[in-house]
């Protein structure tokens, strides 16, 4: 098929919503017609609305058989800026002894280019219509630019009764999952962000907060504790765009607690690095108004033929470095090897 621009995002398992350009880019999303919410990190675009021409829910596999057969990408990867971690955790320690703030995510890219250009889509298609569960697909294709991810993390879903969300944080390769219920650091971490999502949410409608429990994946396992959000009798539905505001970041992408002084470090820290759309809400929200948000992490993001992947690291007072840049690496890999861009590609295990 001739090369289109469009966005897509999973709705359920086997199934996936696309929109085909061109869009229409608004501060708004129009009455009556789906919409994705597609924003940087600090919600800076003005016009996060994008609305397609055309849409359709279909399979992967459809979507795949609509683009030409070319085998694996291959990668040519750069070495990763460790260096350039090594500065931001101890910018941030310095900041939490000072009492700035108790917990704060960094990110670095590790960059790269395509050994040939081209047209990767029904590669990627392929691979996503065979995710493990816990993970939901999404991407675009803009141009010569590009994003296909799969995250674990569901900033918010809405249902008959109210929304659910999640705390996902604290992570361990998966054969050492069970550690992670016994780990005082991951669960200090990890209650960061319950708190933090709590807290922004309790005074407009009722909290439920579900059992801790791990979410397990091929590679690596997080901690995951469920929440569930209804409003309280008689008032209007929050809107899409506010629930959007209330929630991201929340503490497993950004600062705990929401100040002025993390805002500022994050920003600083972003000079360097320019996470866009890494760890931004991914949405659309329906002619029904059923509302899907998605965390966009574990994704590879392209522009031509120069490509990377990203990672974040919460930090707290009791984190290591060098724990750390391995928990970055294993949440890379992770992304190398969904996409089958790593050396050898490599199968789901």
């Amino acid at each position: 098929m001739t090369q289109r621009d469009f966005a897509f995002i999973q709705t359920a398992p086997g199934r996936v919503f696309i929109g085909w350009g061109p869009f229409e880019q608004l501060p708004f999303r129009r009455p009556g017609r789906p919409a994705f919410f597609i924003a940087d990190f600090f919600l800076d675009d003005p016009h996060p609305w994008r609305h397609p021409a055309t849409w359709e829910e279909t399979t992967f596999d459809d979507l795949a058989s609509r683009f030409e057969d070319r085998d694996a990408p291959r990668v040519v990867w750069d070495p990763p800026p460790l260096d350039d971690f090594r500065a931001l955790f101890e910018s941030a320690r310095a900041a939490m002894a000072r009492g700035d703030f108790q917990k704060i995510v960094p990110v670095i890219f590790e960059s790269g280019r395509f050994a040939e250009r081209g047209d990767y889509w029904h590669w990627f298609f392929t691979r996503l219509g065979e995710l493990p569960h816990g993970l939901r697909a999404y991407g675009y294709s803009y141009g010569t630019h590009g994003l296909a991810g799969a995250t674990p993390e569901l900033l918010f879903e809405g249902f008959a009764r109210g929304y659910r969300t999640m705390a996902l944080a604290g992570t361990r390769p998966v054969a050492q999952a069970a550690e992670l219920l016994n780990d005082p650091k991951e669960l200090r971490e990890h209650r960061f962000v319950v708190d933090d999502i709590v807290r922004r949410l309790s005074p407009f409608g009722n909290i439920e907060v579900g059992p801790l429990g791990t979410l397990r994946m091929p590679k690596i396992a997080h901690l995951i504790t469920p929440i569930f959000f209804s409003e309280s009798g008689g008032s209007e539905r929050m809107s899409f765009a506010e629930m959007i505001r209330r929630l991201h970041p929340t503490a497993a992408l950004g600062v705990s607690p929401r100040n002025e002084a993390g805002e500022r470090w994050l920003r600083e820290a972003d000079h360097g690095v320019k996470r866009r759309t890494f760890g931004a809400p991914f949405g659309l929200e329906r002619e029904d108004h059923s509302a899907l948000a998605l965390v966009a992490i574990r994704n590879l993001q392209w522009d031509g033929e120069r490509v990377r992947v990203g990672s974040g690291a919460g930090l707290i007072a009791e984190s290591r470095v060098e724990r750390e840049l391995e928990e970055l690496r294993e949440k890379r890999e992770q992304v190398k090897a969904l996409f089958g861009v790593t050396a050898h590609a490599e199968a789901f295990a």
